[in-house]
């Protein structure tokens, strides 16, 4: 007669929870250690709709000294902001005050979220270059006449626009969506730079809208994959909620 010792059934492996904080270091840098860089990334991912969102527009500092103010939001804010309030994911839209890019660290954003009560963020940001050079029309302005009305003035637009999502409880950024844009007239050659601002300005107010439509699609992708790894990680708690919605109808873009 023989005997052995049955096998251990496997134990349960115990998910960890959710960060319930930010782990970064409370500094511009917002250094991050081996454990908590760890730990972000054993833990499984929290997504909490609907929610109060703030968009944050994020601009280029004017005076390299320091911090400071802009005196002007970025043309497409609004737009973006207005698609935004059509769709059930968020609570509330609200825009916030606009701070220089880079000059106060990722801490600032979770303060100036915290004064709104928004538990996330959309960072705005416009990139955007400029030309402006001689076009076929120019050989009239040999003319004086032509000088004052032949449209010699070929001016383009091109760059991108992005928003990226941040969760304000973790200090964590959830994803980055940028869209491509491009504009182009021709003019006289008088007051160009304003004419070259006015065709920035109509550029992001027309795409912008577009740029909100692909964050909604971004933000049901990241639920769905984090439904997904979560499940791989065995959490069985209902950690990721967002509600259903009809899919919005985009406009087109050239």
């Amino acid at each position: 007669m023989k005997s052995a010792r049955m096998p251990s059934a496997p134990e349960a492996t115990v998910a960890p929870p959710p960060l319930d904080r930010s782990v970064f270091a409370r500094d511009p840098n917002g250094s991050l250690s081996e454990d908590a860089l760890q730990k972000i990334l054993a833990s499984p991912i929290e997504l909490s709709l609907p929610s109060r969102v703030g968009v944050l527009p994020i601009m280029t500092a004017k005076d390299w000294r320091g911090p400071s103010p802009d005196d002007r939001v970025p043309a497409g804010v609004a737009n973006f902001v207005g698609t935004l309030r059509r769709d059930p994911k968020f609570s509330l839209v609200t825009q916030t005050m606009v701070i220089p890019s880079g000059a106060l660290g990722m801490e600032a954003l979770r303060e100036v979220a915290a004064r709104y009560r928004l538990r996330y963020l959309l960072l705005y940001r416009e990139v955007l270059s400029k030309k402006s050079q001689l076009g076929p029309w120019a050989w009239g302005y040999a003319t004086i006449v032509g000088a004052l009305f032949l449209p010699g003035q070929h001016q383009e637009v091109y760059g991108y626009i992005e928003a990226s999502m941040f969760d304000v409880k973790t200090g964590l950024l959830m994803f980055t969506t940028r869209r491509a844009i491009t504009a182009t007239q021709t003019t006289n050659r008088w007051h160009n730079d304003g004419k070259l601002d006015q065709l920035a300005s109509n550029a992001t107010s027309k795409f912008s809208p577009d740029l909100a439509l692909d964050v909604l699609t971004d933000l049901s992708r990241f639920a769905a994959a984090a439904e997904a790894e979560n499940e791989h990680r065995g959490v069985t708690d209902p950690i990721v909620t967002t509600p259903t919605s009809s899919p919005s109808v985009a406009t087109d873009s050239h």
